[in-house]
Formats: C-alpha cells, sequence, structure tokens
C-alpha cells in the first residue's frame, strides 16, 4: 500500500445526526445505488454514466462504496433518515492523502426527493467534524460544476472558500466541465462562532 496513504480505523465509523443514521455501504444496498446513480439529475450533477444494471451496480459500490475503507484511502457513508435503514444518499472522502497537507476530497448526493430539506446540510457537518477530528485532516476540498448552484450554496453555508476554477477539468458525454474548487481549513472549521470547544 502507498505509505502515504492513511491506514483504515478499525472498524467502520457509524455517524448520527438528529435525523440522519450515517451508516457502512453494503452489498445489500446495492438496489438503491442502481436508482440514486441512474437518476438523471445526479448523472449530470457527478458526470458519471449511470450503471448499466444491478450487477454493474454491485461492482461499482464495492469500487467507491467499500474499497476505499478497506484501503484506507476515503470513508463512504450511505445517508438513512431515521428511523428506517434504507439509503437516500451517499458522502464521504476520497483521495485521503496524509502526507502533503493530510488532505481529502469530498463527494455527494442525495436521491431528488430529499432534497432541500437540509438532510445534506446535517450530514456534511457530521462527516466534517469527523474529519477535523478523528483523520485530522488539515483541508477538505470540494469540486463543483459551477452551474451547479445548490452544491455551491450548501459548501458556502459551511463556510468553504472558493479557490478558484480548473477550466475544463472533467470530461463528459463529449463536453468539456469546468470545476470551480472550494476548500475548508482545520482552523476555519474549529473558529465557526458555533464550534464546540
Amino acid at each position: 500500500m502507498d505509505p502515504r496513504r492513511r491506514s483504515a480505523p478499525p472498524s467502520f465509523p457509524v455517524l448520527e445526526t438528529e435525523r440522519l443514521v450515517l451508516r457502512e455501504i453494503t452489498l445489500d444496498d446495492a438496489g438503491f445505488w442502481l436508482r440514486n446513480f441512474s437518476d438523471p439529475t445526479v448523472v449530470e450533477l457527478t458526470a458519471y454514466e449511470p450503471p448499466a444494471d444491478l450487477e454493474a451496480a454491485k461492482a461499482e459500490l464495492i469500487q467507491y462504496g467499500v474499497r476505499p475503507f478497506e484501503q484506507g484511502t476515503g470513508i463512504r457513508w450511505g445517508i438513512a433518515l431515521r428511523p428506517s435503514p434504507d439509503l437516500i444518499g451517499t458522502l464521504g472522502y476520497h483521495q485521503w492523502m496524509k502526507e502533503g497537507g493530510n488532505h481529502a476530497r469530498i463527494g455527494y448526493d442525495l436521491l431528488p426527493d430529499f432534497r432541500r430539506r437540509g438532510i445534506m446540510t446535517e450530514a456534511m457537518e457530521a462527516i466534517l467534524a469527523y474529519g477535523f477530528g478523528a483523520m485530522k485532516l488539515n483541508r477538505a476540498e470540494v469540486l463543483i460544476d459551477p452551474v451547479n448552484t445548490a452544491s455551491i450554496r450548501l459548501v458556502e453555508r459551511l463556510g468553504f472558500h472558493r479557490d478558484g476554477v480548473l477550466r475544463e477539468n472533467t470530461y463528459f458525454r463529449g463536453r468539456f466541465i469546468d470545476d470551480a474548487v472550494y476548500s475548508l481549513l482545520a482552523r476555519e472549521w474549529r473558529s465557526r462562532p458555533d464550534a464546540k470547544r
């Protein structure tokens, strides 16, 4: 394993908030994965083609939802709205690097029926607290398509700063897409007026 990458913790860190349980994603969630990542708005906003079928969804789930934790390169949580165990979205860290600043990139997605209810804000606050605490991150960053104003509002509410734009950084369905880079530093997270000291 690359020595620059942090070892995974011994057990998956389940996080709980007032309304949510952020839990481990398993193969039992393959049906959700297929449904979620086949939704046209999720496909467009993530710039990833949908899985072809349930078997392809299982392979993606292992690659992006299970393996990063096992290999210590990231953590992806499934979002469940209490009291149901069923997933409504996912979020987490990838490209988790210890050396060179101890940083990671965040990705997130949510089924359309659950958007604009503060769910992703609540989930993001939980994983940021975990990232800047247990993971000892110095920097968390997000890449966002500049047309995705809802996602930009989300990260700005959480205190992220716009670093700049990676021009035509992503190629999807025959076109180049800019990626706006937003970042949040540990010291900025801890200096929030509502930070628990």
